[in-house]
């Protein structure tokens, strides 16, 4: 089974040195904003160690970057079609059914218009 999401360590890693770098700091400043050991920043910058999640929002929240940036895996088609699913998803959640109906008929008006085939 081919999964949507993974987490993608060693490019967390790379962002996270390259972040820290940008914002200036040294691994032992960043280790103490975020209350963990610098030997705990080396480790998750050469990818020896995989970051709770706790610990990435902290750098997010402690560099100033989209913890998006940190977790997406950039060059991959697919994951920018599964955010858009998501989003998509999300949008329709709280639709009615009728509603709902609606938007299949849009969505079938915009596949006849573009040539795709046409489900129902």
């Amino acid at each position: 089974m081919e999964w949507l999401y993974r987490l993608d360590y060693k490019n967390i890693a790379q962002k996270v040195k390259k972040a820290r770098k940008s914002a200036h700091l040294t691994q032992a400043k960043l280790a103490e904003k975020i209350n963990i050991s610098t030997n705990a920043v080396a480790k998750l910058e050469s990818n020896l160690m995989m970051p709770s999640l706790q610990t990435l929002v902290n750098i997010a929240n402690t560099l100033n970057i989209d913890i998006n940036d940190l977790l997406k895996d950039e060059g991959t088609t697919s994951q920018e079609e599964a955010y858009t699913d998501m989003i998509l998803n999300g949008l329709i959640h709280n639709l009615s059914h009728k509603d709902k109906e609606f938007m299949i008929y849009v969505a079938n008006g915009i596949k006849l218009y573009y040539g795709s085939d046409v489900e129902k």
